[in-house]
């Protein structure tokens, strides 16, 4: 499809992802498409790669929780194998590259970066708590339609540029590979999107 040349798009495994990225578009040099597939069905995620990639996206970035991964050793082994055929490579047949960026325990990590740094482990429900109370941030379609996530963060006080060098550090400081301790690769994903 001619249109969808030199297209890039990201997937998520929820609302959350969607409405970031939108939430982005206006902040940010390269303007991915969000999809979202249903949560924690990697059988879907892969269906999704090799659709899009078929259909001539350029890229496709998948925003990964693992919360629902790391106590889950059936969701853990399925997702490992889709990020060892699929991950920092070009979908066979195609020009299409594949990146994966994981958050522990959710997406929700970065965007607390956005306000301060921290590696100790965090429940996703403990993350929105949090966020609630210094923005008013809420997961539901509705607060999403009424609220920009990204320009809610910044008017509570929060900042883009502190939220990607704390998701470098949390990175950076991740003790191999370790699911003990707080993590986000979404920085490394805002980058590539290039902020203006």
């Amino acid at each position: 499809m001619a249109g969808m040349k030199n297209s890039e798009i990201v997937i998520g495994e929820g609302i959350t992802e969607k409405y970031y990225i939108i939430s982005l578009l206006d902040t940010v040099k390269v303007k991915p498409t969000p999809i979202i597939i249903k949560p924690y069905n990697m059988e879907e995620l892969d269906k999704a790669i090799k659709y899009h990639a078929i259909e001539g996206r350029t890229a496709i970035h998948c925003l990964i929780d693992m919360d629902n991964k790391v106590n889950n050793d059936s969701n853990m082994s399925k997702y490992k194998k889709l990020k060892q055929k699929y991950d920092g490579k070009t979908v066979k047949g195609t020009d299409c590259f594949v990146r994966f960026y994981e958050s522990l325990p959710s997406i929700e990590q970065f965007l607390y970066y956005y306000f301060e740094y921290s590696t100790a482990v965090k429940t996703n429900d403990g993350l929105k708590s949090w966020l609630h109370h210094k923005s008013g941030y809420e997961v539901s379609e509705k607060w999403f339609r009424g609220h920009s996530i990204h320009n809610t963060l910044i008017k509570s006080g929060g900042c883009l540029s502190n939220a990607i060098i704390n998701a470098k550090n949390s990175v950076r400081h991740r003790p191999n590979e370790s699911y003990d301790y707080s993590y986000t690769e979404v920085g490394e994903f805002i980058e590539h999107l290039g902020v203006k």
